[in-house]
């Protein structure tokens, strides 16, 4: 029982040291892999090498090789122009467009692919006075809703996992499930944040009587010679004005044509996900990866100039952190960590208990460190709790993994760090609180409505 105490102990210093030393998490982890195999479980080199997961490297290699080649073509910034010309004037529907574009481009490779919105949503924010924790959620939310497609890192890593361990994923039940997790928080935060930002806003400090004027959503608008509140100046308190003209959401976006290499990158993506659809149902094994990669590959011969640059976007430290995780979590498999779990769980004698536990680790963990390395580690460590309890596979695995990704508020993690950095200066301090104290909740919260949808029905 020593040796898999002390295979925890280090799991749990690597995640550690990782978070506060920004030491690469997947390089400790496969130091630690070969020290603990090789050193102390006497494996042979060869054994803690195939717990290496090359499948899933491939998939991840192909899908952030193709999606770099697209980004870099400037079809993801056509997507969010062209989305944003489609709200016109009505700014209440700012909040939501830029949730389901998150969702569209975090199912486009990686969750992380969202962030490029971070920027445009937070000058929305402060040219059209909507509250900054509202927009920031529609990127991390956003992000979330879409990160667990089939098409996407957390979903591959989350499905190949647990294909890996026995379980049969169940890649669309996982896409729904995170989807309307994500959806139906951001739908109570448009209400608590959206509504309670408009009444605040909608009658001026020294209003002689006069009604403001104002758009849903929205703060005070100014008339063209009227003045108010400025996205440069937002604790400046607006003049009350008789009439207003409001800002229209689409002042900024200019919609351009897609040239012949942005419409073949754009079909790339299309069929992509149409493929993956299609094999599908036509119950025909195929591998993502290698589908990302040939697509790739057929952009490159149309264009070897423009994509020459495009390997640099191959996520190779994701790969990196996800390896190392998964081939130290192998080597705790073979020396029976995972089994002492099990009995662990067992002597619990609530594994809905031991199920709960292991989303708040995650939720935990995840607040502070790569949720993508958390999935990797934790997912492997649910089997034997399933098999004891009876409590339903893929229910448990997405339960954990939702529980790990709804934290990605916190300043500690890249959404909410890159909202809090695009925020306007004044409000980065107020928002950085606001950020915390969401992401924090949901460590708690998290695992609660991720265990009583998707663990407690299916007991």
């Amino acid at each position: 029982m020593g040796i898999q105490i002390f295979s925890l102990l280090v799991l749990g210093a690597i995640i550690l040291i990782g978070t506060w030393k920004t030491i690469h998490i997947g390089v400790l982890a496969l130091v630690a892999a070969f020290g603990v195999g090789v050193l102390l479980a006497g494996q042979s080199i060869k054994e803690v090498m195939s717990g290496f997961p090359v499948s899933l490297l491939i998939l991840l290699v192909g899908i952030t090789y193709l999606f770099a080649i697209v980004r870099d073509s400037g079809v993801i910034d056509w997507i969010v122009q062209k989305t944003l010309a489609l709200v016109g004037g009505h700014v209440f529907a700012i909040p939501w467009v830029f949730f389901f574009l998150a969702a569209i481009l975090g199912s486009m490779g990686s969750s992380l692919t969202s962030l490029a919105l971070a920027p445009i949503a937070m000058i929305f924010a402060g040219k059209h006075k909507l509250h900054p924790l509202l927009m920031a959620l529609t990127i991390v939310l956003g992000g979330g809703a879409g990160g667990f497609a089939p098409t996407s890192l957390f979903g591959i890593i989350a499905n190949g996992v647990a294909a890996d361990n026995g379980i049969e994923p169940q890649p669309w039940l996982l896409f729904g499930a995170a989807f309307g997790i994500n959806l139906a928080l951001f739908a109570a935060a448009f209400v608590a944040l959206g509504l309670r930002h408009r009444e605040k806003t909608a009658t001026a400090p020294g209003d002689q009587g006069g009604a403001v004027p104002t758009w849903p959503l929205g703060g005070p608008l100014s008339s063209p010679g009227g003045t108010g509140a400025s996205a440069s100046q937002p604790d400046r308190a607006p003049t009350a004005v008789a009439t207003a003209t409001p800002e229209r959401a689409d002042d900024d976006i200019s919609v351009t044509k897609l040239s012949r290499y942005q419409l073949v990158c754009l079909f790339a993506v299309a069929a992509l996900m149409g493929l993956v659809i299609l094999f599908m149902f036509l119950d025909i094994e195929s591998d993502v990866g290698v589908l990302a990669l040939a697509l790739a590959l057929i952009i490159s011969m149309l264009d070897p100039t423009r994509t020459r640059e495009a390997v640099k976007g191959i996520d190779w430290s994701t790969i990196l952190l996800v390896g190392g995780i998964l081939t130290y979590v192998s080597v705790m498999q073979r020396i029976g960590t995972v089994e002492l779990l099990g009995h662990a769980a067992e002597s619990v004698g609530s594994p809905l208990l031991a199920a709960f536990a292991l989303c708040l680790v995650a939720a935990f963990v995840s607040a502070f460190a790569s949720t993508t390395g958390i999935l990797g580690a934790l997912i492997p460590l649910a089997v034997p709790v399933i098999a004891i309890g009876g409590l339903p596979g893929f229910g448990l695995i997405a339960a954990i993994a939702i529980s790990s990704n709804l934290v990605d508020s916190t300043p500690f993690s890249s959404p909410g760090a890159t909202c809090i950095a695009n925020a306007e200066p004044g409000q980065r301090a107020k928002l950085t609180k606001l950020m915390l104290a969401w992401g924090f909740t949901m460590i708690i919260a998290g695992p609660i409505i991720t265990i009583s949808a998707f663990v407690v029905p299916g007991m």
